[in-house]
C-alpha cells in the first residue's frame, strides 16, 4: 500500500468483524482493511479474534486497527497478540506516547492520526499547527468529517484538498463516502486514498451492520475510473 512507485488512490475498505467478509473483501483490489477495538469492547478478545482472521488473508492487503483506547490497554492487552501493518489512533497523544507505540510494534508498523475536516474539532484548532505537531510523529492522516467517524457525511471537499496541499505525509479521505460519490472525491480532493465504512454496507433490520461486496466493487471500480481520469497509474 505504501509503495511511492505508484501514484493511484489506496483503498481502504473498514469495519471487518469475522473472517468470510474480510476473507472476500481481500481479494476484491483493496488495498487496506479496517479492523475497530474501541474503549467499549473486550480487547483482549478482539485482538485474539482479529490475530486468527489476519491468519488467513493475504499479505499484500494491509490490516489496519482503529482505536481510541487508553494507551496501557493498547500497550499491553492488545499489540502483545495482535500484529497489525498500522495503527490509526483517534487519541491526541503526545510525543512521548505515540513513542511508546512505536517501540510496542514492529519496526515497519505505519502509525495514522485521525484529523477532522472540522478545524475546531482537533487539537489546537488550528489546521496548521495540529499538522505541524504529527508530521514529525506520525505517518500519514485519516482525515475525516468530523471528530466522531461513522456519521454518514461527506465533508467540506474544498477544505480537504487544502489539508492534502498542506502536509507531505499520505491523506486517506472519510466520511460519507459511497460508490456514488467517491469519484467525484478523489478527482476533488486528490488524497493519498479513501477509506469507506457505511458507504458500503448496509443495515440489517434490527440487526448488525454487515458488508455490502456488490457495493465493495463497484467503490473499487469507482476509484479507479476517478483515476484514470486524473492520469494516475
Amino acid at each position: 500500500m505504501w509503495d511511492e512507485s505508484s501514484n493511484r488512490t489506496r483503498i481502504k475498505l473498514c469495519e471487518f468483524e469475522c473472517l468470510d467478509p474480510a476473507y472476500e473483501a481481500s481479494h476484491l483490489g483493496a488495498d487496506a482493511l479496517g479492523f475497530h477495538i474501541f474503549q467499549h469492547h473486550d480487547a483482549g478478545e478482539k485482538a485474539r479474534r482479529f490475530a486468527e482472521i489476519f491468519s488467513y488473508l493475504p499479505a499484500s492487503v494491509a490490516k489496519v486497527l482503529l482505536t481510541d483506547v487508553e494507551l496501557d490497554v493498547l500497550l499491553d492487552g492488545i499489540l502483545p497478540t495482535l500484529r497489525c501493518d498500522a495503527i490509526q489512533l483517534y487519541p491526541d497523544w503526545s510525543a512521548e506516547e505515540i513513542g511508546q507505540v512505536r517501540q510496542a510494534s514492529p519496526p515497519d508498523t505505519k502509525i495514522l492520526k485521525v484529523m477532522s475536516a472540522v478545524t475546531q474539532e482537533n487539537a489546537f484548532g488550528n489546521d496548521d499547527e495540529f499538522l505541524h505537531f504529527y508530521n514529525g510523529l506520525v505517518d500519514g492522516y485519516l482525515l475525516d468529517s468530523f471528530r466522531i467517524g461513522g456519521t454518514g457525511r461527506t465533508a467540506d471537499w474544498d477544505h480537504c484538498a487544502e489539508i492534502v496541499r498542506g502536509t507531505a505525509l499520505p491523506v486517506f479521505l472519510a466520511g460519507g463516502l459511497t460508490p456514488g460519490n467517491v469519484g467525484e472525491a478523489v478527482r476533488t480532493v486528490e488524497p493519498f486514498g479513501v477509506d469507506v465504512e457505511n458507504g458500503v454496507s448496509d443495515r440489517i433490520p434490527d440487526g448488525p451492520l454487515v458488508k455490502n461486496m456488490d457495493k465493495c466493487r463497484r467503490f473499487i471500480a469507482a476509484v479507479r475510473e476517478a483515476d484514470a481520469m486524473l492520469g494516475r497509474a
